[in-house]
């Protein structure tokens, strides 16, 4: 998925909300902008979004000095979700069908991103997605080729977030199970330290895409998660960047998400703010 003229506009606005959050002091935001705008001055647009994102988010993190600004955030949105993690596994696993359950929470978790965590009401989204009908639902399909997969790989997103993914995945139980991170930090995504303290290399084998943009991006992947991604029989993968980065791929995907921008919910025939469970094989060239 490549970006388009919609996406300069976004970016822009997403970078000004993040200064707005105190990642860097105030006499440093001129700085910042100006560095924005001379970076997407020389971009082309035959790049997914996650590859720009690398670029604009290297930004800060240069200004910063700092290798991970977001670290607290990062901290407080795992510690904010395993506070409610009793909560969540009853629901599960009181619910009539647990893993169809554990999935369509592991879809609301995607809400969690970059901002204000005291200002969103995961309950109120987990709620309404219970009780709403999925935009598009292949999630049969995903639950029957699950039965007899050999080897599953299952691409995370952001902190916070990943609690969910590890009840879904627990609820899976699967012996051979692949979980990947970021290489290294970026915005919120979560990395492999992140995945240790939420406790999911419990349910899961942890590795890393090899690179640190904000979505997995095939051909900056490194050749490990390749290989485990050919050699899956279901890849689950969560979120809008690892879809940008990922929905070209040459070997079938289940992406589940939220919709966040009219550009992915056009790609996927939704509206913005819907919730995805979409299986896409990409038939362009084979992958190497």
């Amino acid at each position: 998925m490549k970006i388009s003229f919609d996406c300069i506009p976004c970016t822009i606005n997403s970078f000004l909300k993040l200064l707005n959050q105190n990642i860097l002091p105030e006499d440093k935001h001129e700085e910042a902008v100006k560095k924005l705008l001379s970076t997407l001055s020389g971009e082309n647009f035959h790049q997914s979004p996650a590859s720009l994102g690398r670029k604009v988010h290297r930004i800060i993190r240069e200004i910063t000095d700092n290798p991970d600004p977001y670290r607290a955030i990062k901290d407080k949105s795992n510690v904010m979700m395993l506070e409610h993690e009793g909560r969540l596994r009853k629901k599960i696993f009181e619910s009539d069908d647990p893993r169809s359950t554990a999935l369509r929470l592991a879809i609301a978790g995607n809400v969690i991103d970059y901002g204000p965590q005291d200002r969103l009401d995961i309950w109120e989204t987990i709620e309404r997605i219970l009780n709403s009908d999925l935009a598009r639902d292949d999630s049969a399909e995903l639950f029957n080729e699950i039965r007899s997969a050999k080897q599953i790989l299952y691409v995370g997103d952001n902190c916070g977030e990943i609690v969910m993914d590890m009840l879904f995945i627990e609820t899976i139980n699967h012996e051979n199970l692949f979980f990947a991170v970021r290489e290294s930090p970026v915005i919120n995504d979560a990395t492999k330290e992140d995945a240790l303290d939420v406790g999911i290399d419990r349910f899961a084998k942890i590795i890393t895409t090899g690179d640190n943009a904000p979505g997995a991006i095939w051909e900056d992947s490194s050749e490990e998660f390749r290989k485990v991604l050919l050699e899956s029989d279901v890849v689950i993968s969560k979120g809008q960047g690892n879809f940008e980065g990922l929905s070209d791929v040459n070997h079938p995907i289940y992406f589940l998400l939220v919709a966040k921008c009219d550009l992915v919910a056009k790609e996927l025939g939704v509206k913005k703010g819907d919730f995805v469970v979409k299986k896409f094989y990409s038939k362009s060239a084979d992958q190497k």
